[in-house]
């Protein structure tokens, strides 16, 4: 019995350390900077002022991640944070729209957390997004979902705390809760946590 106990034992803790490998997912490591409307790709301009109404108070910028060049409109539509993203030519990818973790669906959020306890025992939410990808939508056809809350996927930022060590990474897990991918979030500054 006691070579069972250790032999499962052992199970957990590969798992546990093959799920904590850098190699195991790819690293997220973007730079934003702010650019002037000018510089922003003219279709994609249309586009923000078809979801928001207006282009008062949107802020703009050139994103890279790597080697993939993006851009981004952020902005405060009916008292929600939008981010609007766009490839190097003006097409649109996602529009990503904080909430809090309560917004969830039940079942989806039980799902994530179900997920997220077998990565660490500690850890925090620290960003939720609903997510609506782009592919093939104008954006009246995005706006009419957003206002439906027909959400495609959920991109969530996430603190764990393991062997003393903090890290992040976004998650991206399908409306129904289950998880598509992850990446490793490498911060260029300074960052504190409290747990």
């Amino acid at each position: 019995m006691m070579r069972f106990k250790i032999a499962v034992v052992f199970c957990v803790l590969a798992f546990a350390k093959a799920e904590l490998s850098p190699a195991q997912s790819t690293q997220k490591i973007e730079r934003e900077e702010k650019i002037a409307i000018e510089l922003f790709p003219k279709t994609a301009l249309e586009f923000v002022n078809t979801i928001s109404n207006s282009r008062k108070k949107v802020k703009f910028y050139k994103e890279t991640d790597g080697d993939k060049i993006s851009y981004e409109a952020k902005l405060k539509y009916q008292n929600r944070k939008y981010s609007i993203e766009f490839d190097e030519q003006g097409k649109i990818e996602d529009v990503e729209i904080q909430l809090s973790k309560r917004s969830i669906k039940k079942q989806a959020f039980l799902k994530i957390e179900n997920y997220l306890d077998t990565v660490a025992r500690k850890y925090r939410i620290e960003k939720v997004q609903e997510q609506y990808v782009g592919e093939n939508k104008t954006a009246i056809q995005i706006k009419e979902q957003i206002a439906q809350k027909l959400v495609d996927n959920y991109e969530l930022i996430v603190a764990f705390k393991n062997n003393r060590k903090i890290y992040r990474r976004e998650y991206l897990f399908d409306n129904k809760g289950n998880f598509l991918s992850k990446r490793d979030i490498k911060r260029l500054e300074y960052d504190f946590l409290l747990f």
